[in-house]
């Protein structure tokens, strides 16, 4: 049934981008067919696909050392996935995030949990970037997964302290050096948070795993703020040997 919400504001297929109503799937049956979930052995820093059950971490995750482990994505980015997430990250539609959220607690719920979180973060986008575009992606899709497995997320702990020029461009030494400097800890958050939480074991929630850049950044700087474990968890994850 159409409702004027519907009408005015008609959500989207998060594969095809097109109008759905309130009474149909989130997603098209047909589209939710293209996509290509990660179903098989993957890396055990990173989640990215790896050869075979006997290969524990991907070509670049066995050649140096992480700030973080158990890494989990939904899907290569390729295909219906990563035009999907194009959409997501350029083209406001934010309202994907719950659907990311829905296919990533059907997944991996069991696996989150056994992890025992106590806070779920979004890498922090830079104000003027967030600015630009609307909504910070990572924080989307880190609220909506908040609110299926019941762990707390927080956007102020981990913020972003200068531009950095586009990544895509840069090789992996230069990615993180980009990025060292990048990110800190507020402390007077996180102070104020380990008041009523516990500050051990985060996921560190993301749209794409390219280099590993960014989360190694944030990672290392978590590390040294106190957690004992940090997870990350991304919607797509690049495939090839990129780290």
């Amino acid at each position: 049934m159409k409702t004027v919400f519907d009408l005015l504001y008609p959500p989207r297929c998060p594969v095809c981008d097109g109008v759905r109503f309130s009474d149909e799937p989130v997603c098209c049956p047909p589209c939710r067919e293209k996509l290509r979930f990660i179903d098989g052995p993957a890396c055990l820093c990173c989640g990215r696909p790896v050869g075979s059950e006997d290969t524990e971490y991907c070509y670049d995750c066995a050649k140096r050392k992480r700030s973080y482990s158990g890494g989990l994505s939904l899907g290569v980015y390729e295909g219906a996935l990563k035009d999907s997430v194009l959409r997501f990250k350029f083209s406001g539609r934010e309202e994907y995030a719950g659907f990311y959220a829905d296919c990533f607690t059907e997944r991996y719920g069991k696996r989150l949990m056994r992890f025992h979180p106590d806070v779920i973060l979004p890498v922090p986008m830079h104000v003027r970037k967030e600015r630009k575009r609307g909504y910070n992606q990572a924080a989307s899709f880190a609220r909506e997964l908040s609110e299926r497995i019941g762990i707390p997320v927080s956007e102020d702990i981990l913020f972003r302290t200068r531009y950095t020029s586009p990544q895509k461009e840069l090789n992996d030494v230069a990615r993180l050096q980009n990025l060292l400097k990048a990110f800190a800890v507020k402390e007077e958050a996180l102070e104020a948070w380990k008041k009523d939480h516990p500050f051990q074991r985060v996921i560190l929630a993301d749209d794409i795993y390219t280099t590993g850049s960014t989360m190694e950044a944030c990672a290392s700087l978590l590390k040294r703020a106190g957690a004992e474990a940090v997870m990350p968890v991304t919607i797509a994850v690049a495939g090839g040997y990129s780290g």
